[in-house]
């Protein structure tokens, strides 16, 4: 059993415990709030149920049909969760205000008011149990529900007030208690609901957050400038794509190993990355996007016959697309001992060739003295 099942189990036992008891305490004790309170902690077991069957969905791993893994079922549990602590806190509002306000002549006992302060006690262990756990398994499913063993702590709160005032024969705090910790209760509803509805919407991670990622990124000196970053949560990890500019003329190995160094120092740093998502420009691509309508197939069959028309072998042909410019580097293989200016003369000869072509806006030859 994973921590965070136990930690759902452990949840459901004391909530089905704890209702038995505030029953009992309730009926015995004469206290109307508590039999409200116990019932209320009876409905959580469905609360208990959602969390436990997202939670075990999302930490499925990833497969075929969910390459992002199943986090987006624990982000939808956190938004049910979210909606059932605001009903929860508006139930509250009711049960104090009518149920008890309705039956001011019944002093209830310390039976009552030992049960209420018990399952505060429990409830606000739970609420830290499972809090630390699903700090440290990632869950928000697991982080909601937390926040739900402390709305039934506050609800426990607001019984025991209603049996303290009606004991004492203030009949009014009942309704007022339970009306302030009601409300109290569905703004942390609403702020978990709002947190889950944000991550579905794919909401962009926090200000400070992006400043860590624009810091780390620029810390990288082969980085010359990025751009189109963008970011999203799912099940309480994170996922980034970002387009990184370097300098035109690298390799391809040398623009893969910088992405990949991007990619680690962010993971390396940023506690709750799944994935980083890098693209390499040459050049800022939303300046010069759908000018280069010529392939690279295309322009290797433009050069070539070119080339063989000189009686020189196939040579090796590289193809650049910088600044809207498409740019041809040939490589020729010729005898070192070959004359300079008559090297010199093939060259030139090469260049005005390929450049006199429409598709060809710059022509680079170099000489390969290598040949055997």
């Amino acid at each position: 059993m994973t921590p965070g099942i136990r930690a759902i189990v452990v949840g459901m036992i004391a909530n089905i415990l704890l209702s038995l008891f505030k029953f009992a305490g309730g009926i015995l004790g004469n206290s109307v709030a508590l039999v409200a309170d116990a019932i209320h902690s009876l409905s959580d077991l469905v609360t208990d149920i959602i969390v436990l069957f997202t939670h075990r969905i999302g930490q499925m791993p990833q497969d075929e049909d969910h390459p992002y893994g199943h986090g987006r079922a624990e982000t939808i549990g956190a938004a049910i969760i979210g909606l059932l602590i605001i009903a929860t806190g508006i139930g509250v509002i009711h049960e104090t205000w009518e149920t008890m306000s309705d039956n001011p002549g019944k002093a209830p006992g310390l039976l009552a008011a030992s049960a209420a302060v018990l399952s505060i006690l429990i409830n606000e262990g739970l609420f830290h149990y499972s809090l630390r756990v699903g700090k440290t398994t990632q869950s928000p499913s697991l982080i909601a529900n937390a926040w739900h063993h402390r709305t039934d702590a506050i609800s426990s709160i607001a019984a025991l007030i209603g049996i303290v005032g009606a004991s004492q024969g203030f009949a009014f705090m009942d309704p007022l208690a339970g009306a302030i910790v009601g409300c109290m209760i569905v703004k942390v509803g609403i702020d978990i609901a709002r947190q889950g509805m944000r991550d579905l919407m794919d909401t962009a991670l926090s200000d400070e957050h992006t400043k860590q990622i624009h810091s780390i990124l620029k810390e990288i000196p082969e980085v010359l400038h990025f751009h189109d970053l963008r970011t999203r949560v799912i099940g309480g990890e994170f996922l980034i794509d970002v387009h990184i500019l370097v300098d035109p003329e690298m390799t391809v190995t040398e623009g893969h190993r910088i992405a990949e160094i991007a990619r680690r120092n962010l993971i390396n740093a940023i506690h709750n990355i799944q994935d980083v998502l890098v693209h390499v420009d040459g050049e800022h691509d939303t300046d010069v996007e759908g000018i280069y309508p010529v392939t690279r197939k295309e322009l290797i069959d433009i050069t070539r016959p070119i080339i063989s028309e000189l009686g020189i072998s196939p040579p090796e042909i590289r193809v650049h697309h910088i600044k809207g410019k498409n740019i041809v580097d040939v490589f020729i293989k010729i005898d070192s001992k070959q004359d300079m200016e008559a090297s010199r003369s093939l060259v030139a000869n090469i260049k005005s060739k390929l450049e006199t072509t429409p598709q060809i806006d710059q022509a680079r030859v170099f000489l390969d003295l290598n040949a055997e």
